[in-house]
This record gives C-alpha cells, structure tokens and sequence, in this order.
C-alpha cells in the first residue's frame, strides 16, 4: 500500500470511530512487510507526516507466516477515534463509513467539524447581518429581562454580533425576518427546570 493511501485510511478511522489497519495481507494472500523495511517506515510514520493535525495510533508488528511459508511480519496500525477533524496534507478529508473510506465534500467535512465540537454553525457571521435588521423591540425585551441597558453590547458580549455584524445564533435570534437569508436553518431551545 502507498503511504498516502494508507493515510487516507487512518484519517477516515480517525474521524470516524477507530479502527484496525493491518497491512502485509492482499487478495486472500499473506505477504508480509519485511521485504522492504524502508517502506513499512515509511508507512509507520503516514499518521503524522501525511495528516493534519496527526492522527492517534499505535502501531506494532505481528509475526505471520508468508503464502509462500516464510516467517515475516504484518505491520498493524491501531486508530483511535478522534476528538477533531483530522485531514491529510492535501487537505483531503475521509470518513470510514462500514467497510468504505469515503471522501468528504465541503458541506461534509463542515457537518462533522460541527458534531465534533470543533465549529459551531451560530457562531459564523451572516454577511449581510447588519445592525438594520434587527427587531429592535425584541432585542429591547430581551435586555430588559437580562438587565442589560444596552442591548447592542449584550448581543456582543454574548457572542452574537461581531465586527457589526450579527452571527447565525444572533441572527436567528433577533432578526425581523431570519427566513430571508437563512432560510433552512432553525432553532432548537432546551428548558431545564
């Protein structure tokens, strides 16, 4: 296996839920991977020198009897789920998806960046968020019942307007009409008592 094929497949067990990698096994043959130990070194650094940022593995070498009945050893890669989006050097990123390494399209890889923890979605500036399309009355309700005197510093201080403008969660929040530029997005509220 090349070493970047290799790397796409620990990026996608990485993003996903771990894994096991065994390389030295082929087309119901075992072949080994002392014959060419420059390359399984190679290989055993794919995590960290072709993956951003590196991926958690542990790798080890099992003894194994080759097809041809010689002793030799298989290389095993051990990939821990990881806690963030690991991509690799190309800026490729992968999902083991059952037995498939799948590569992820832009909304994708943003999708699993946000189920990670790693982005929030309410937290991105909508472009044309400007202060004008607030309504006014609800933001002025709204800092009324937090005790803020000025609204337009609450919603700063709480994250949901920067540079002038309103983010997605501020946007949604208190924008006369939020449907107009963002019109599939919605609002889940939790009460706790």
């Amino acid at each position: 296996v090349s070493a970047q094929k290799l790397s796409n497949a620990l990026v996608a067990m990485a993003n996903a839920d771990g894994g096991t990698i065994v390389v030295g096994l082929g087309e119901g043959s075992v072949d080994g991977t002392d014959s060419d130990p420059v390359h399984r070194n190679v290989l055993m650094q794919a995590g960290v020198d072709l993956v951003m940022p590196p991926v958690r593995a542990t790798t080890s070498l099992v003894d194994c009897v080759t097809t041809g009945g010689r002793p030799d050893h298989l290389l095993v890669f051990d990939v821990s789920p990881s806690s963030v989006v690991h991509a690799t050097v190309r800026d490729e990123v992968y999902l083991r998806l059952g037995d498939h390494t799948r590569r992820l399209t832009f909304v994708e890889r943003r999708e699993l960046g946000y189920d990670k923890g790693q982005a929030g979605y309410e937290a991105e500036v909508v472009p044309d968020g400007g202060l004008d399309r607030l309504d006014d009355k609800l933001l002025a309700g709204y800092a009324a019942r937090v005790g803020h005197a000025d609204p337009v510093r609450l919603l700063t201080a709480r994250g949901l307007l920067r540079q002038g403008r309103l983010t997605v969660g501020g946007y949604l929040l208190f924008a006369r009409t939020p449907q107009d530029l963002i019109p599939n997005a919605h609002v889940r509220v939790s009460r706790f008592a």
